[in-house]
């Protein structure tokens, strides 16, 4: 299983970014201030947020469709050199993503480092059903060390 050494004490940033390259080393990555000045230009790529709707609907990045699975991408963009952007809480299940979507045959898809943490953390905008909002859900206890924990939210 992929998650398993998550179960393992001293999560950290380090250790997940060797984790998703040993898992994940096709998967190309975007800072999120890269992707920050993307959006409103010319090249702003399709953002998916492949979180659970318990995470999605406390917050999620500008414009982000909640497509959980690659079905439901294939379905909603058929052209397979659409740039695409995905994004979770950490960045280990959109880097899954990511990679099924290339072995689908998407030539441009990259996974957001450090997902809605690094965005969150970094004071960018964050959405929720009613507006502009500063939290983010944390997954859980332990994922939630690696975000701020003002910005710790389970519910709207």
């Amino acid at each position: 299983m992929v998650f398993s050494f998550f179960g393992l004490p001293g999560i950290s940033w380090d250790r997940i970014d060797a984790r998703m390259t040993a898992e994940f080393p096709a998967v190309p990555l975007i800072e999120a201030a890269e992707l920050a000045e993307l959006y409103g230009t010319q090249v702003q790529p399709v953002v998916i947020d492949v979180r659970a709707d318990e995470e999605f609907v406390v917050s999620r990045l500008p414009e982000a469709l909640h497509l959980e699975n690659a079905g439901e991408v294939v379905t909603l963009l058929e052209e397979k050199n659409t740039p695409i952007v995905v994004y979770c809480a950490v960045g280990f299940r959109s880097a899954a993503m990511a990679q099924e979507l290339t072995d689908l045959g998407y030539s441009n898809v990259r996974n957001l480092k450090h997902s809605i943490f690094a965005w969150a953390d970094a004071g960018r905008p964050l959405f929720n059903g009613k507006g502009k909002t500063t939290k983010v859900h944390p997954y859980n206890q332990r994922w939630g060390r690696l975000v701020s924990r003002a910005l710790h939210a389970y519910q709207p």
